[in-house]
């Protein structure tokens, strides 16, 4: 399955509609420019820092890659910038981090504002419980036993991201421009019982999330909402075992 009707589709709604904070730009489909903002009454705020979103040619199936490209200190970003968050770890468990199950990595479901909502968690909490092993010792380190240190240092980092800013940049929007989410479930008409009527609606109820994820990812575009509904019900709405069942 192609990737690049999903990419389009979400770099789309990103550009015009992203999430507050963020700013997102691309002239290549699978590397995109990400900029956001340092969330206020964080060491983060206010500076303004540039980062990239790399996909794999195997996208959705497998997770994007964050990486900061500005100078940044968090104990879940690795020195060269790449940002370890359970959203962007490969779909499946991981033996050696027993708090991090497989709902919360990655799945072909997942959008990339999620992944960009997961970093702004990420900012405003340092060393959340489920974390796992830190990318940077030194900084889970330094925020546990020296904060004001910690502090100052993503504070000096926040003022040289500004100070890096290219000419008449204009910075993110701090309110979130996202408009209400498009309904891909069409209304479905039926001339059964009302007792017909109540169980499609339980299934439209149910699996709605995965039909438009369906959508976005342009599977299966012969077939219609009410056929995808179906299968997904068969399914128990697991899109990874109705994609591998369509291709």
């Amino acid at each position: 399955m192609s990737a690049v009707p999903h990419l389009q589709k979400q770099l789309r709604e990103l550009t015009t509609s992203p999430p507050a904070g963020f700013r997102v730009e691309s002239e290549d489909l699978f590397t995109w420019t990400v900029w956001f903002s340092g969330p206020e009454g964080t060491p983060y705020a206010p500076g303004i820092y540039k980062a990239e979103l790399r996909f794999p040619k195997e996208f959705p199936m497998e997770p994007p890659v964050f990486k900061v490209l500005s100078s940044f200190w968090h104990p879940n970003v690795y020195t060269d910038g790449k940002v370890c968050i359970s959203i962007l770890h490969p779909p499946g468990e991981d033996e050696m981090n027993t708090e991090e199950t497989a709902m919360m990595r990655w799945t072909p479901i997942q959008t990339i504002r999620s992944v960009l909502l997961s970093v702004v968690s990420l900012l405003s909490d340092p060393d959340p419980k489920d974390a796992g092993a830190p990318a940077n010792v030194g900084a889970l380190v330094q925020y546990r036993k020296d904060r004001a240190a910690f502090n100052s240092l993503c504070q000096e980092l926040a003022q040289k991201s500004l100070s890096e800013l290219p000419p008449n940049f204009v910075p993110p929007q701090h309110e979130d421009r996202a408009e209400c989410p498009v309904n891909y479930i069409a209304a479905v008409e039926m001339d059964y019982e009302d007792e017909s009527d109540t169980e499609a609606r339980t299934v439209s109820n149910c699996f709605g999330d995965e039909l438009r994820q369906l959508r976005e990812m342009g599977v299966a575009p012969e077939k219609s909402d009410s056929e995808l509904l179906g299968l997904l019900a068969e399914v128990k709405g697991d899109v990874a075992t109705l994609m591998e069942r369509l291709m």
